[in-house]
């Protein structure tokens, strides 16, 4: 019989939590009724016609000064350089690089001990998971992915990013509704990478907590043999991380043998820490993995059935073992009842053991899987990167999930704006806005935006007409890469169309759209944006509408003079920009309207008859409520400079003499749900910058990275000593990237300067 399940209220974060760390982002609800496959949404083509709006120029304890009316004024601290070490704590930080780090715990005591505190704020998710449809509580069959690969804490393990040349990265997350990250560690907490990344596409992140072999055992006698506080302990401490660091929720794996004492207090065990966690974490889930068994003995049984089903029914689901054939799907069908969706089917990409599929064949295991209408665990799919050649990893990462597509239902995204340069959080040089930033490798999982869907396109009837997309780190808008779409227009038709995103949106009386993109070669096709819209009743549809040349066509306005921060978003558009990009921007006005999916389309020039090929890259898609960029945009406030280190820069061979190099933390006041990001840059003054350079100009600063947080840890800025009676000076600034996607001047960027002496000056 199914536990019953605890209403999930409103998130009330504990006490302890600062204001800024758990602010979440208000959400909308999509629903609406269901409609059959033979409805037709509405196609809205965004024509050439568009914005054209003139360019905007671009513009310790804290000492705070006044904000004036132009520009933020500029926080001062002073320090007096000493060299006097002052460990950093290592849970936290690289021991090598001193760089913020994920955390995990080894042990019960860290657990019972862990708080939340000023360290664990570089940990908070910054995104909450968006909106989708259909929700998981749909009943559909659902795609979890256990993210296991080399014990974990990789690359992925720096907050702030890395200089990674060849990471693992995963962008098909349209297919994916839950999203585990494993290791072997007691507690293992997800990175914060991880979370953005997947919350931005609406996928929920569950950590792992796993006992094992004889310590586990022992481990496991000292919290659930006892009385119900020391499992109540456990289970609080668990939620609040989650709570806490804003992910959402939890994998039980217990793989040892456990006492009659311990088996019986695991369902209660269970049953709390799934009640506590609905309360504290909307939409929170606790998965149990087919291990132990009623008797406590550890024997995987490969399905549910009345031997492990206490435990299925004191949580939301049962992550089954690998080796099941297709007499355990038939045979879990009675157990589980209603709850099919709840059973997550175990499929080993590795191929391990006696398995129906893996690697290239896990299409295999998933066409029996689907059959029986259960849910799917894909586990450590990252064999692609692990097992294949790093060179071919973009190749083989299409190729295998395309071989899975057909299995694998997307959901769509929510909620506006809807904004993304298609970054994959990595790349080989870093880009802003067309403008080269940074040459060299960087891997910054936080900084994926959201991704489309990928494969080959072909169309159907006459011709030979088909589109490609993938991923493309040769060039980027915004980011790191671009999505690069391939494709041949054949004679017969006049335009081919690939649908990117799907998107159940409800639409605002006004909509604002753009598109960054740039032809390559001679092609002279044009490019336009594509939208299908339903009527308001049809947010949730079971089959997506095919373009067709009968849909209504709605004709974007220009728009007249714009107020401040709509100009800011509009300042490109309709210009021809740097390294061949182009932007066009669109103005929409529909009503009752439900956006359904959007596409981008290519037709030949008029008057041609000739088949076509081309080549395309996006760089960026915007999809944003006219109503969001009325509201005024919030300051950075309160920037301050704290947890300052010194050390002497070595000499290079015989360059000119060392200078010094400074570790410092950044915090400050912003309203997270309004940003996408922050850049932080910095400006050295007197003698400032890698020694022997001379200071950058002031319209010039430094790019340092990106923050997802209301903190930064800067790590070895190369500055210049001070001269005795005179201070040193290095400035820093903060740049918030709203959510509807523009450059905020420079004048309103948080700055605050650190002015330096030698002892004794």
């Amino acid at each position: 019989m199914e536990a019953p399940r605890v209403p999930r209220e409103p998130h009330s974060p504990a006490p302890e939590i600062p204001e800024e760390q758990r602010e979440r982002r208000p959400r909308r609800r999509c629903g609406g009724r269901a409609v059959g496959p033979q409805s037709v949404g509405r196609q809205v083509r965004a024509a050439d016609s568009g914005l054209r709006t003139p360019r905007l120029p671009c513009a310790g304890p804290a000492r705070l000064a006044p904000r004036t009316e132009e520009a933020q004024e500029e926080a001062v601290f002073r320090e007096v350089v000493r060299f006097t070490p002052d460990p950093l704590p290592v849970r936290y930080y690289d021991k090598d690089t001193t760089k913020p780090i994920s955390f995990y715990l080894s042990s019960l005591e860290e657990l019972l001990a862990w708080t939340p505190g000023a360290e664990d704020g570089f940990s908070v998710a910054l995104v909450p998971v968006q909106d989708r449809q259909p929700p998981l509580s749909s009943g559909r069959p659902r795609t979890l992915l256990c993210h296991d690969m080399m014990g974990g804490y990789l690359d992925d393990r720096f907050i702030q990013g890395s200089a990674a040349e060849s990471p693992y990265t995963f962008y098909h997350w349209q297919y994916i509704d839950i999203f585990v990250y494993f290791s072997h560690h007691l507690v293992t907490v997800p990175p914060v990478g991880w979370t953005n990344a997947a919350h931005r596409h609406g996928v929920r992140v569950l950590g792992t907590f796993i006992t094992e072999w004889k310590e586990g055992g022992q481990l496991c006698e000292a919290f659930l043999a006892g009385d119900d506080r020391s499992f109540q302990a456990v289970a609080d401490r668990l939620v609040l991380l989650a709570q806490f660091l804003h992910f959402d929720g939890w994998l039980i794996n217990i793989e040892n043998s456990l006492s009659p004492a311990a088996v019986r207090n695991t369902p209660r065990f269970l049953w709390y820490l799934t009640t506590q966690l609905h309360q504290q974490v909307p939409g929170g889930l606790v998965l149990w993995y087919d291990s132990v068994v009623s008797s406590g003995q550890l024997r995987w049984q490969d399905e549910l059935n009345e031997q492990n089903r206490v435990f299925f029914d004191c949580c939301d689901g049962i992550f089954t073992n690998y080796n099941w054939g297709e007499e355990h799907l038939v045979r879990m069908r009675g157990p589980a009842g209603r709850r099919r969706a709840d059973v997550y089917v175990g499929v080993d990409v590795f191929a391990r053991g006696n398995v129906v599929g893996g690697r290239f064949d896990t299409n295999k295991s998933l066409e029996l899987i689907r059959q029986h209408e259960f849910s799917v665990a894909l586990f450590a799919p990252g064999w692609v990167y692990e097992c294949l050649e790093k060179t071919e990893f973009f190749q083989n990462q299409d190729k295998f999930w395309s071989l899975l597509t057909r299995y694998l239902p997307t959901h769509s995204i929510c909620s506006l704006p809807f904004v993304t340069s298609f970054c994959l959080g990595m790349g080989t040089r870093r880009v802003c806005y067309g403008q080269e930033e940074a040459v060299g490798p960087w891997y910054h999982l936080g900084a994926q935006e959201p991704q489309p869907l990928f494969g080959e396109h072909r169309l159907e009837g006459p011709g030979q007409g088909w589109v490609r997309t993938h991923s493309c780190l040769a060039d980027a808008w915004n980011g790191g890469s671009s999505l690069l779409i391939r494709g041949t227009i054949p004679p017969e038709v006049g335009h081919v169309a690939v649908r990117l995103f799907s998107l159940q949106v409800p639409l605002p009386p006004k909509l604002f759209l753009s598109l960054v993109y740039k032809l390559e070669g001679t092609s002279e096709v044009r490019v336009a944006l594509e939208l299908t819209t339903g009527d308001a009743g049809s947010c949730y549809i079971r089959s997506i509408s095919e373009l067709n040349e009968t849909s209504s066509r709605h004709r974007p306005r220009p728009l007249r003079v714009p107020p401040t921060k709509l100009a800011r978003w509009a300042a490109r558009c309709g210009q021809q920009l740097g390294g061949g990009w182009v932007q066009r921007c669109y103005e929409l006005s529909l009503s009752s309207c439900f956006l359904q999916d959007l596409f981008v389309s290519f037709s030949r020039a008029p008057g041609s008859r000739e088949g076509e090929d081309f080549v395309c890259r996006l760089g960026e898609i915007q999809v944003v409520d006219a109503d969001s960029l009325l509201s005024p945009l919030p300051q950075v406030q309160a920037l301050s400079v704290s947890r300052v280190g010194w050390q002497r820069a070595a000499p290079e061979g015989a360059g000119p003499p060392a200078g010094l190099r400074l570790s410092c933390t950044l915090h400050w006041s912003y309203p997270l749900p309004h940003a996408r990001c922050f850049r932080i840059h910095c400006r050295p003054g007197t003698g400032g910058g890698p020694p022997g350079t001379g200071p950058p100009g002031p319209e010039k600063p430094t790019l340092l990275g990106l923050a997802f947080a209301n903190q930064y840890r800067v790590v070895d800025l190369a500055v210049a000593e001070a001269r005795p009676g005179q201070d040193g000076r290095v400035e820093f600034l903060v740049e918030p990237v709203p959510r509807e996607g523009f450059l905020v001047p420079q004048a309103e960027w948080g700055r605050a300067a650190l002015l330096y002496s030698v002892p004794g000056t």
